[in-house]
């Protein structure tokens, strides 16, 4: 993680465009450096590290395409961030085709450019290079699975709520598995419009459609050895699943207006943020590609259950966002973390960094505080006790003080009260819903039987009756 700014290697040959842009960047916090063709940043290219290429399409002698298409070949190559002055449906196809992550249409405004750069221009990988932050056991348990199915070729079909950090862990599977060394592509089914997506994953031959003035591989074939990630592939069109399950049962294709088969040789991962099942039911996905997806099912809990990765997930955000903006690390105060660690966060990891983003822009001085995350207050997450470990709240109990001790020590107060109440809510609900068995009520939680009839007799002697 290390504390350089984030690193972009600007390929434009209109030398005004250049430096306005290089210095739109810079004064964001990103270290920019300049080619005027494809010749000069793959030079660039060989002898530094770069975390993202911003590229015109247009330039002499070696245009953007041609940069494209040799960048592929690297399975270590940065994400391409491509600008194009066309606009049109084959330019699009065109950049996204030959590997570009995404497109800019000029003139673009500087908040445009800014909002790509902020998805794209960070390292695409895990948190930690042991794997995604997993400290609280529902993550461990999903990491574990994880870890069991990468070295095989086995599709995995990874659930959640949006934000919960899918691809994050599709491509830890991906660095796992024996499949690393090859590209990993990731294609997001909801964000690319239906007319571009069949060209977009299987490709196309020349004249295939108005405009196809030459042959182009699909991400498909751009994932050949390694790894394709179908991005909540719940929202392909129906029309266009019947196609990709005849490729996942072939293990080949034919390219849009072609004839010729390629075969494939790829590891499939998809994603969705749907309940499949209802998906079927309603149409919106065809049940035997359902059935051809739910190979192996990795549920990823949302971040409301994994209590114990809040901090450390805030920590790491907000030294990667310090990085990026090119501000001094900003530390998190204890209330802060307070409520950060008790919000319920319906908009999961996302919503983390966002909070962690606005805090950096509003916050005076050195320290983060509650008021500077803008969360809405009042709204105290209810959970498992499995998800909220003693030791979790280590850090936000004395030892860390930020001011005056008799403050201090009113806060601590609260915060037992608080957690006290999440535990009797927990404990009652698990009870009901066990219709009074000890045994199953603390399997649900997630503790041993004697644990929970030792915290039943404390609440008791404290005066609440909870079974």
């Amino acid at each position: 993680m290390g504390s350089n700014p984030t690193r972009i290697l600007l390929v434009e040959d209109d030398v005004h465009l250049a430096e306005v842009l290089q210095e739109t960047l810079e004064d964001q916090g990103y270290q920019v450096q300049w080619a005027e063709d494809g010749t000069a940043a793959l030079r660039l290219l060989t002898g530094a590290g770069f975390d993202l290429v911003l590229s015109d399409v247009q330039m002499r002698p070696m245009d953007g395409y041609t940069l494209l298409k040799t960048l592929s070949t690297r399975h270590d190559a940065p994400p391409v961030l491509m600008m194009t002055a066309w606009g049109t449906i084959v330019e699009a196809v065109q950049a996204l085709q030959n590997g570009a992550v995404d497109y800019l249409v000029k003139p673009f405004t500087a908040d445009v450019l800014l909002e790509k750069m902020r998805k794209y221009a960070v390292p695409h990988c895990a948190p930690d290079a042991r794997g995604p932050i997993a400290q609280s056991e529902a993550m461990q348990a999903t990491l574990e699975m994880a870890r069991k199915v990468a070295p095989t070729d086995a599709s995995v079909l990874l659930m959640g709520e949006s934000g919960v950090g899918k691809e994050v862990l599709a491509r830890f599977i991906h660095q796992q598995s024996r499949r690393q060394a090859k590209p990993f592509v990731a294609v997001n089914c909801a964000a690319i419009p239906e007319t571009l997506l069949e060209a977009t994953l299987f490709g196309h031959e020349k004249g295939a459609f108005t405009g196809a003035t030459q042959s182009s591989a699909g991400k498909f074939e751009q994932a050949q050895g390694g790894t394709l990630l179908l991005d909540e592939v719940t929202e392909m069109p129906i029309q266009l699943q019947a196609k990709l399950l005849r490729v996942l049962q072939e293990r080949e294709l034919e390219r849009v207006g072609g004839k010729q088969t390629v075969t494939l040789d790829i590891r499939l991962i998809a994603t969705s943020n749907r309940d499949l099942r209802q998906a079927v039911a309603e149409g919106v996905l065809r049940e035997d590609l359902y059935y051809r997806l739910q190979v192996f099912p990795l549920q990823i809990p949302p971040l409301r259950e994994r209590q114990a990765d809040i901090l450390p997930l805030a920590e790491y955000l907000l030294r990667r966002h310090c990085q990026q903006m090119g501000l001094p690390l900003k530390r998190l105060s204890m209330s802060a973390k307070q409520q950060l660690y008790f919000y319920d966060w319906p908009g999961n990891v996302r919503e983390l960094e966002n909070a962690l983003q606005r805090a950096l822009i509003l916050a005076q001085g050195d320290d983060i505080h509650a008021e500077d995350l803008g969360l809405p207050v009042g709204l105290p997450v209810q959970l498992p006790l499995s998800a909220v470990p003693s030791s979790d709240l280590a850090g936000l109990v004395p030892g860390e003080s930020e001011g005056d001790t008799e403050t201090d020590a009113e806060a601590n107060l609260a915060l037992d009260d608080l957690r006290a109440h999440h535990e009797r809510e927990a404990i009652a609900l698990a009870l009901r819903q066990s219709q009074g068995s000890k045994t199953q009520a603390a399997e649900r939680l997630g503790i041993s039987p004697r644990t929970l009839r030792h915290k039943i007799q404390r609440f008791r002697e404290a005066g609440y009756e909870l079974g």
